[in-house]
């Protein structure tokens, strides 16, 4: 089967598509004059008075700004104060823990040991492991609030200062 051929759309001319061209600009050129001429006849606007800025003394900004460096000298003089005593509590009960649980650890090895009966060695051993836990469990939450604390008391001095250099 062969289809039949489809007539063509004619195409406009040049002529006719330069005519349309310009019939476009000068539609868009239109309301471009209007507007220029506008633009013209409007006086310019004038310019506000710029109000007038006072001087301000060097030695009143030069001793602000000695005030807030005081005064986060001193704020991160306070946070070291307060880290070092933090580190040094958190240090001693990380000690302390280490030694309460090497010592239990030995006893818990000498109920072990020890000449009693398997039943009562074995009721032993469960009783001092279960102790062992249960305290170093309590020792390191402690260690873990302590530290905590540490860190909050470190940072209190400099939060302040920012806060206080803010207003």
């Amino acid at each position: 089967m062969v289809e039949a051929k489809k007539p063509r759309a004619k195409r406009p001319t040049k002529a006719a598509s330069l005519e349309l061209k310009a019939d476009l600009i000068e539609l868009a050129a239109i309301p471009a004059v209007t507007a220029l001429e506008t633009v013209k006849a409007t006086k310019p606007a004038t310019q506000p008075k710029v109000p007038e800025v006072l001087p301000v003394a060097a030695e009143a900004v030069f001793s602000s700004a000695k005030k807030q460096g005081d005064a986060f000298r001193q704020a991160v003089s306070e946070a070291v104060t307060a880290s070092a005593e933090g580190a040094l509590e958190v240090n001693g009960k990380i000690i302390d823990a280490l030694t309460i649980q090497s010592s239990t650890a030995l006893d818990l090895w000498r109920s072990a040991i020890s000449s009693a009966p398997l039943p009562e060695a074995l009721k032993a051993q469960s009783q001092a492991t279960r102790q062992a836990y249960e305290s170093a469990s309590a020792q390191w939450k402690a260690i873990a609030e302590s530290t905590a604390l540490w860190f909050t008391k470190s940072l209190e001095p400099l939060h302040s200062a920012f806060q206080r250099s803010a207003r």
